[in-house]
């Protein structure tokens, strides 16, 4: 029984371009901590500010959560592979770009930010690409292992590549670990070169950007479980990422008296899960009613979530992990249920819905989180995030389309 679920769970990568596709993500997750790491410590090494380390990590997230939706629509006009390519053949030129300037020591702020900027466009239009080429490239009973095997990409990515990175930034200069994220985007390009293409969707040859993007939103509302799980999304966003990013560290301090070491110990309890979880689909998930399967996952977490808060370290450390855990399982869950149903003509602008209720709530839950914390204090923070998590599972329940998805 265990051989046969390691077999089934590794069967995505009897397919080439799958096998392809795999090898350069892998070796492109392990080069981003290497960025994210030397981009901090360039600009302070520059003598920037903490408003200058804010604007640059803005130039990061905020273009490229304006043309998620335009991403979408480009990788259903053309298809995902050649998005996929040409969007990390640019990555690769302006990290390669920021490495160089570095290294010369011609690199004021300003053109960084541009760079940035550039680098994030990129970013934008990359991701509905990467999440709607799955099913492109394996057949439907592999879908889930090939969902788990990408996802699982960049957590490892991170727990690999975050060490190293800070030595090598620390004890030689951020241009090299640029320089080292542009080399893992150069194999990148080179293996997605490799896959064979895709079969290109045929289209309408009076459809213009905008009457593909007004195509999307009219699917999107006349699909009630997609619009559901839409909503489920974004309440979901909104529940986790201030909670994560900011309730913890506050959690940490004011609540578990621990300070950082042991809030390392929560960070690390929640990257354990959320691995665990991911990685569960890819030997077993369920083939039948998964819409009701996600949405009672989906409550469950709710009320873990609330016990984070009220609970001694070592159980907070259980329920984060937890909450984690089911986390990994509905993702990929999530992504089989929308790649699995969704027309492939649509799946890049159906995608890209979904991207943007997740980069787009990003500054809306830190704010709200900051504010619900400072003012009633970071227990309620989590018993509200608890709350709407299990509210909006509910509510999918009421959804019969989406009850009955399988």
């Amino acid at each position: 029984m265990i051989f046969q679920g390691i077999k089934q769970g590794f069967q995505p990568f009897r397919y080439r371009n799958f096998r392809l596709l795999w090898i350069g993500q892998a070796i492109s997750a392990l080069g981003l901590p290497f960025q994210s790491v030397a981009l901090i410590w360039l600009v302070l090494q520059r003598h920037g500010s903490p408003l200058d380390l804010a604007l640059m990590l803005m130039a990061i997230s905020v273009p490229q959560a304006l043309v998620t939706l335009a991403g979408g629509v480009i990788t259903d006009r053309l298809d995902a592979r050649t998005v996929m390519f040409w969007t990390d053949a640019t990555r690769l030129l302006m990290s390669g770009a920021i490495a160089l300037l570095a290294l010369i020591g011609v690199l004021p702020l300003w053109l960084l930010g541009l760079l940035l900027i550039v680098y994030s466009l990129a970013t934008g239009i990359f991701n509905p690409a990467a999440r709607s080429i799955t099913p492109h490239l394996l057949p439907s009973e592999a879908l889930s292992g090939g969902n788990a095997l990408m996802q699982i990409l960049n957590q490892v990515g991170n727990f690999l590549g975050a060490l190293p990175a800070g030595l090598i930034v620390a004890h030689s200069s951020p241009a090299l670990a640029f320089a080292l994220n542009s080399l893992s985007f150069a194999v990148a390009v080179f293996v997605t070169w490799l896959m064979e293409p895709l079969e290109r969707m045929e289209r309408g040859e009076t459809s213009s950007v905008f009457q593909d993007a007004l195509q999307g939103f009219a699917y999107l509302g006349r699909t009630p479980w997609l619009l559901s799980l839409l909503l489920i999304d974004a309440c979901t966003a909104i529940a986790a990422i201030g909670p994560i990013t900011i309730g913890l560290p506050l959690l940490a301090r004011d609540v578990l008296h621990i300070g950082a070491s042991g809030y390392s110990l929560l960070i690390w309890s929640f990257a354990a899960g959320e691995i665990s979880g991911i990685l569960v689909p890819l030997f077993r998930s369920p083939s039948q009613r998964r819409g009701r399967f996600f949405c009672l996952l989906q409550f469950i977490e709710g009320p873990i979530m609330i016990g984070v808060a009220f609970a001694p370290l070592l159980l907070a450390m259980l329920c984060l992990a937890v909450v984690a855990f089911l986390n990994g399982i509905l993702l990929v869950v999530f992504l089989s249920l929308i790649q699995e149903h969704v027309s492939k003509g649509l799946l890049g602008r159906v995608m890209s819905f979904f991207m943007l209720a997740s980069v787009g709530f990003v500054p809306l839950s830190q704010s709200l989180s900051g504010y619900i914390a400072a003012s009633a204090g970071v227990q309620i923070l989590f018993l509200g995030a608890g709350l709407l998590t299990a509210l909006s599972a509910l509510g999918g329940l009421f959804v019969p389309s989406l009850r009955a998805l399988d």
